[in-house]
């Protein structure tokens, strides 16, 4: 009998001693991938592969959470080393798409905001040749205000862009370029006026 005893005793040591653990280097591997790709701004960069990402942290969370609900002797974690796994090859791509994407955003905002430099240059060489003479001098200093403060506007996509913000760099170029051209189709309707007048 206490043999028997001593068997289950034995067993029971056994089967605790051997309960699955998490794991822990898979998970860990996962979670710094997913931190490069944070700071490789895939949410901004790489949108579509970062939300896989972020779902398969979400399904290895959900696993992580369901194994230790059970009994510690019922634990496995072959599925959560799995998608651990997919999470951290889904944020590798998600960081890898990321850098790729800003790259690429850096390379046409640089294109765009040359062009808004010069639509600016052109706003400022039609203001100076803009006609003046009685009743126009409102309107020549609206002018001007305006094409200063697409100075300011190239100045704020400038530090944008030096600041890695390409996505808001481009928003601050289209507006200059916007503007700009609002600024010489008002110059240029005002030089027919004074031709037809």
């Amino acid at each position: 009998m206490k043999v028997k005893h001593i068997g289950w005793i034995a067993t029971l040591g056994l089967v605790l001693a051997g309960c699955a653990q998490p794991p822990a280097a898979d998970i860990d591997a996962a979670k710094l991938a997913l931190d490069e790709a944070r700071q490789a701004q895939a949410a901004e960069y790489a949108q579509q592969s970062w939300t896989t990402a972020q779902d398969a942290e979400s399904k290895l969370e959900l696993e992580l959470d369901a194994q230790e609900r059970r009994w510690s002797a019922m634990r496995s974690y072959t599925t959560a080393r799995q998608l651990a796994q997919d999470t951290k090859a889904a944020a590798e791509r998600s960081r890898d798409e990321a850098i790729a994407g800003k790259d690429k955003a850096k390379t046409e905002v640089s294109t765009l905001m040359a062009a808004a430099r010069d639509e600016v240059g052109r706003a400022h060489a039609a203001v100076a040749s803009a006609p003046k003479g009685k009743g126009t001098e409102a309107d020549l200093a609206s002018l001007r205000s305006d094409t200063s403060s697409l100075d300011d506007t190239l100045a704020e996509m400038q530090k944008l862009f030096d600041g890695g913000q390409y996505n808001e760099a481009k928003v601050k170029a289209q507006a200059a370029i916007d503007a700009a051209k609002q600024v010489e189709a008002e110059i240029e309707k005002a030089k027919g006026q004074r031709r037809s007048a």
